[in-house]
């Protein structure tokens, strides 16, 4: 009598056989998506988002791609590794510069998340400076044009001081940031607050001392200056120190 149980066995050893020499591919690329969020210059998200430029690359490799009016970026079948990524469109202002990404492929994409401020456009004049010795602090009186309504919460400005009328963002003595604070402004006119911690600022203390500031972009790391994050330079307006 004829058994099948041999033919099961041989069966069996094949598959086990095909199946051990049969390995899943590995992928080696995937998509990187995400979103870049744009903010105007009052630090509310615009409503069309779209024309930012995303761009990837490495030392072999580089693409470009940008965004949709939701703010959504695509690159397609990008091999696993690390990327320095930039961000940016004219008028704006990002921190987002060789940002690193790590790339690692696969069927989940690498998804990240983005911003972008623009450089405000109102302008600024100083209408006067007056002191405050109990904080050490100036506040430098101004009147702002052309704003397209009030910030979230305030407006930044970077303010240059010096012993000469040639005040500006690249000539001067001594420089420090200030604030508006929304809750102080009275239509288009508030008072920049700045604290001077600067020791340089001493050295003009014996004379009139000449100033300009100028508003920058949200999304600037607080003390550090990006000349690229400033709008227009206000008026040149003298005073004596404290």
């Amino acid at each position: 009598m004829i058994t099948a149980r041999p033919i099961w066995i041989l069966f069996l050893l094949c598959w086990f056989s095909v199946a051990c020499d049969k390995t899943e591919p590995e992928l080696l690329s995937g998509d990187i998506t995400g979103y870049v969020k744009v903010y105007d210059e009052n630090y509310y998200l615009e409503e069309d988002m779209s024309g930012v430029q995303v761009a990837i690359r490495d030392e072999t490799f580089e693409d470009q791609s940008s965004t949709d009016a939701s703010g959504k970026f695509l690159f397609e079948d990008i091999f696993y590794g690390n990327y320095l990524v930039g961000v940016e469109m004219e008028g704006y202002f990002s921190m987002i510069t060789d940002f690193p990404l790590h790339h690692l492929g696969g069927y989940s994409p690498t998804l990240k998340e983005y911003w972008i401020h623009e450089i405000p456009k109102f302008e600024t004049h100083i209408d006067s400076i007056r002191y405050e010795e109990t904080y050490n602090r100036y506040y430098i009186s101004v009147n702002l044009t052309g704003m397209s309504g009030l910030p979230l919460f305030g407006y930044d400005f970077w303010c240059f001081f010096s012993d000469s009328p040639e005040v500006s963002l690249d000539q001067y003595v001594s420089d420090d940031v200030g604030w508006i604070w929304v809750d102080d402004m009275v239509g288009s006119r508030g008072e920049i607050m700045v604290e001077i911690w600067d020791n340089r600022f001493d050295e003009l203390k014996s004379d009139s001392i000449y100033c300009c500031v100028y508003p920058r972009a949200f999304g600037a790391s607080l003390y550090v200056l990006f000349p690229e994050s400033l709008g227009s330079a206000s008026n040149v307006f003298s005073f004596m120190a404290q």
